[in-house]
């Protein structure tokens, strides 16, 4: 038996954005749910939207509507849940709270996919 110790190792660093990006929530955050609504509102999925903040409990909801009489079809929160935490969370008529990351992607996708497919209908 013959064994091999001419293997080289090498250490890559991955670097990881999520750790260095400041906790809170971005303007481009803000306007990729906007630029979402905008879209819906010329598809004539969504008629409304209301965007509310309290400051002092550190949660944002951005609240989408199918029409002015409905209730909310989707609402999308965003809650400071520590220094350097956000959660995202994705609530859903009838469904409640489907979808909850502290990654925005992962939650907007969820947004989005559930608004397209509405324009299926």
């Amino acid at each position: 038996m013959e064994i091999c110790y001419n293997v080289s190792m090498s250490f890559e660093v991955i670097h990881n954005t999520a750790i260095v990006q400041p906790a809170g929530f971005t303007q481009l955050q803000f306007r990729k749910l906007d630029q979402l609504y905008c879209w819906a509102a010329g598809e004539k999925i969504i008629t409304q939207r209301t965007v509310e903040c309290d400051f002092d409990a550190g949660v944002a909801t951005y609240t989408y509507y199918l029409s002015t009489h409905n209730i909310p079809y989707a609402q999308f929160v965003i809650r400071k849940v520590g220094p350097r935490t956000t959660m995202f969370e994705l609530h859903i008529q009838g469904k409640g709270r489907v979808e909850k990351s502290s990654v925005f992607e992962r939650t907007f996708d969820a947004l989005r996919e559930r608004i397209e497919n509405l324009s299926i209908r």
